[in-house]
C-alpha cells in the first residue's frame, strides 16, 4: 500500500489521476468543442425558437474569445468570423464572446463586461457539461446585447448546463440570460433563452505519461518481486 501511495503521489504530481483512486476522475476538462446547431428564444416576442442558421468554421468555445464583433452582415455574405448567426426581425445576429462588448453604432466598445474565457467541464459518469459562458455577446442591428451567464439579477443562468455523451461527445448546453442591449435596457431587459448544441472532447491525458506511470507501476512491482 505504501508503495501504491507514493506512485500514485508521483502520477499527481505529473498532473495524473488514478481512475480508480476516486470519483472525481469521471469529471475533465473540455479540450475542444464546436458549435453544430441551436437557438434562442426571448419572452414577450411571439417568434417561440429561432434557429442558429449560420455555423461559423471556428466554432470552439475554449481556449479563448471568438468573433469580431460589430459587424452586420446580410444572408448572402455571413461574416466568417462568427460563432454562430441567425435572423431575427430582418437583422442578422452575429453571437462572439469576448471580456467586454466590442462595439457598434448603438453601443460603443467596453459598454458592457463581458467575462473570462469560455471554459467548462465534462462528467463522464452523470453525462453532463457545465460551462462559464459570461463572455457571450450578441451583436445584433447595430447594438451589442450581453447574453452570458453569472449575473446575479434573479433571471440569469449561474451556468450553462447540459447533456454530454462520452461515447460520441455529443452536448446539448441550455442557458437563460437577462438580456442587455440597446433594445432591452436596464434594469428589465429581455429574458432570453439559449441552446447550443455541437460536439465536445475532454482534454487527453498524453498517452507518454501513461506510459511513464505504467513503467513506474513496472518498477515498483518488480522491487517487491526482487524484496519478498
Amino acid at each position: 500500500m505504501k508503495r501504491v501511495a507514493i506512485v500514485t503521489a508521483l502520477l499527481s504530481a505529473l498532473g495524473i489521476s488514478l481512475l480508480s483512486q476516486s470519483a472525481s476522475a469521471a469529471t475533465y476538462a473540455i479540450g475542444s468543442m464546436n458549435i453544430t446547431s441551436g437557438g434562442f428564444s426571448v419572452d414577450g416576442f411571439p417568434d417561440g425558437f429561432v434557429a442558429f442558421n449560420y455555423i461559423g468554421p471556428d466554432t470552439n468555445l475554449v481556449g479563448g474569445y471568438i468573433g469580431s464583433g460589430g459587424a452586420s452582415v446580410d444572408n448572402a455574405t455571413p461574416n466568417p468570423s462568427r460563432i454562430v448567426g441567425a435572423d431575427w426581425y430582418g437583422l442578422p445576429m452575429n453571437l462572439y464572446t469576448a471580456s467586454t462588448n466590442l462595439g457598434d453604432a448603438a453601443t460603443p466598445a467596453s459598454t458592457y463586461t463581458g467575462g473570462p474565457v469560455p471554459s467548462g467541464s465534462l462528467d463522464n459518469a452523470a453525462g453532463t457539461i457545465t460551462m462559464d459562458l459570461s463572455s457571450f455577446f450578441a451583436n445584433w442591428g447595430d447594438g451589442d446585447y450581453m447574453l452570458g451567464t453569472g449575473r446575479n439579477d434573479g433571471i440569469t443562468s449561474a451556468m450553462a448546463a447540459g447533456t454530454w455523451d462520452p461515447a460520441t461527445h455529443a452536448y446539448t448546453l441550455y442557458w437563460d440570460s437577462k438580456a442587455i442591449g440597446p433594445n432591452c435596457p436596464e434594469p428589465n431587459g429581455c429574458v432570453s433563452h439559449l441552446t447550443l448544441a455541437g460536439t465536445a472532447s475532454p482534454v487527453p491525458v498524453p498517452a507518454a505519461l501513461w506510459l511513464f506511470g505504467s513503467g513506474l507501476l513496472g518498477l515498483f512491482g518488480l522491487q517487491w518481486r526482487l524484496n519478498k
